[in-house]
């Protein structure tokens, strides 16, 4: 600005404040863009805090959602975390059964004889030799998921597969020789310092069987499975193997012959038992500390005191709890004193030989080489196969109920079968002379009574008509139950089979949608929610943090 010296101070002033004002003027556009940046830059810094508040809670909501499914892995491998879906709760287990397996302090193996991934389908094959033509397979799953839930409720309890076609399978055969062990079977044991103690749980232990008569008409009949009783059969024998019950039987050898119960005394040991061998010929006491005794082939009949020995040992002081097995021999001379006390309690002891006349019930060229079957009398004995047994002496049942006893046949043969003269030849052609009928081959006679708590007390006689249960070539096939009738009865005698455990038998009426999950379904759900989610998840909150950022 040129300096003018004719101005007035009037005039100078003027001129000032219009500069002034100029320059005010020349500076609003900086103004404005300064507050317009100033106002940018704080909606960016609020935009970016709120952006980052929103990726702080996305990646917190997703590594909650990936520890939460590891978490649930992880338990899943610890806990049973599945749920039953089914109105019926077929492959769910009962809260008793629950809390009493929890309870077990033992460790507990079941070596389950077979491989997991082809259980059912091998199964459908193995129950034709149960008769059961009809394939179960639901039935066989239900089994696979209920006993690999024992493993979730109590980690003392330790679940082994083993290839029924293997080595290691051969070896458990070797180890347990005295045992029938086919596919499917579970093996149930546990130790107690050097010694082993345990039960083996076979198809119709864990599987109700129904026959269909549809054609009985035409000689054909089938058996389906109708029931599971897995959780009976397995918690049973787990409360069997645990049990601290010391059992004690003592074998009566002085009034026989000929002894036949090697076999049968390794069997009792296997299970368990603290056996003796009482020789005497006289007999003056019986000790009750044993819990059952075993007559096995007398040959030699028992004076007034002994009888009066055995009756006074099954009284037990009028505690009962005490039982006696008697296995017949047809070379068995007569034993007047001793079957007479039989007959008291209800078992008539006939004479002669049984003789089948139906050749599909007896070995080829055999007659008296016969089958007898279980019956529908006793729990105990009606899931058994059939009885292979030779030199069947005749029983018969005296009466039904007296004086307290209660008498019932557990296994009889077909009404196919005669009481032959005793020498009969296996040709023998004389058979329609006699009287064909049904005859006993397993008898039971129980007395009951009640102590001052009112609990039930029992003592037993069981009689066999052969000593071939005991000792028989055909006792160790797989179908034939001689062994297996044997070791129920010395249960039974000594209260080892009272464990008071008993589940209702599962039902299968629908399928579940649990029989539709297969591995590849489950692997497919399991990279679904535990990877491709996520991964979503991760993606969608990258893409609204960028989108956010740049808006």
């Amino acid at each position: 600005m040129e300096e003018n010296k004719n101005l007035t101070p009037e005039n100078e002033a003027v001129e000032v404040a219009e500069a002034v004002e100029n320059v005010e003027t020349a500076k609003k556009p900086e103004v404005k863009v300064k507050k317009a940046k100033k106002a940018k830059l704080i909606k960016n810094q609020f935009a970016l805090k709120r952006g980052g508040y929103s990726l702080a809670i996305t990646a917190a909501v997703l590594a909650g959602i990936i520890i939460f499914n590891v978490l649930v892995s992880a338990l899943a491998d610890r806990f049973n975390l599945e749920f039953d879906m089914t109105t019926q709760k077929t492959n769910s287990m009962t809260e008793e059964n629950i809390e009493f397996l929890k309870g077990i302090e033992q460790e507990i193996n079941l070596t389950f004889c077979a491989n997991s991934d082809n259980y059912a389908e091998y199964m459908a094959y193995y129950a034709q030799q149960y008769g059961v033509s009809e394939n179960a397979s639901n039935y066989y799953n239900q089994t696979l998921k209920l006993v690999e839930k024992y493993t979730d409720y109590n980690k003392n309890i330790k679940l082994d597969y083993v290839d029924a076609q293997s080595s290691e399978f051969s070896a458990i055969t070797a180890k347990y020789s005295g045992e029938t062990i086919g596919y499917g079977d579970i093996i149930v044991s546990t130790k107690n310092g050097d010694k082993e103690k345990h039960r083996v749980v076979g198809f119709k232990d864990i599987y109700a069987i129904s026959q269909d008569d549809t054609y009985a008409s035409y000689g054909y009949t089938t058996s389906t499975v109708s029931g599971n009783n897995i959780e009976t059969a397995l918690t049973s024998a787990i409360a069997y193997v645990t049990s601290s019950k010391t059992k004690k039987l003592a074998i009566l050898t002085g009034h026989s012959k000929m002894d036949y119960t090697q076999e049968y005394r390794e069997m009792l040991a296997e299970n368990n038992y603290e056996v003796a061998i009482i020789s005497d010929t006289l007999i003056t006491e019986i000790s009750n500390e044993f819990d059952a005794v075993v007559i096995v082939s007398p040959t030699i009949d028992f004076i007034g005191s002994e009888i009066d020995v055995l009756s006074k040992f099954l009284e037990n002081d009028g505690k009962l709890d005490k039982g006696i097995m008697f296995y017949a021999d047809v070379d068995s001379p007569a034993l007047p004193n001793f079957y007479d006390f039989l007959s008291q309690w209800g078992i008539d002891v006939g004479e002669g030989i049984l003789f089948e006349t139906n050749s599909s019930n007896h070995l080829p060229d055999d007659p008296m080489s016969l089958g007898s079957y279980p019956t529908e009398d006793d729990d105990i004995s009606k899931d058994l196969n059939f009885c292979l047994t030779g030199f069947n002496v005749p029983l018969n049942i005296g009466f039904e109920s007296k004086d307290g006893i209660a008498v019932s046949a557990l296994v009889a043969t077909p009404e196919s079968v005669v009481a032959a003269p005793k020498g009969t030849a296996k040709d023998w052609a004389g058979a329609d002379a006699f009287k064909k009928q049904s005859y006993p081959t397993v008898v039971q006679a129980v007395k009951e009574d009640y102590d001052d708590d009112n609990n039930s007390i029992k003592s037993y006689i069981v009689a066999f008509s052969s000593m071939e249960f005991l000792y028989s070539p055909y006792n160790s096939q797989a179908a034939v139950s001689n062994r297996d009738i044997t070791l129920l009865m010395a249960e039974r005698l000594v209260k080892a089979d009272e464990s008071g455990i008993q589940f209702v038998s599962k039902t299968i009426e629908t399928e579940s949608f649990a029989e539709s999950v297969n591995e590849t379904s489950a692997k497919v759900m399991q990279t679904l929610f535990m990877i491709i989610l996520p991964l979503l998840s991760i993606a969608a909150g990258i893409y609204m943090f960028i989108r956010r950022r740049n808006s």
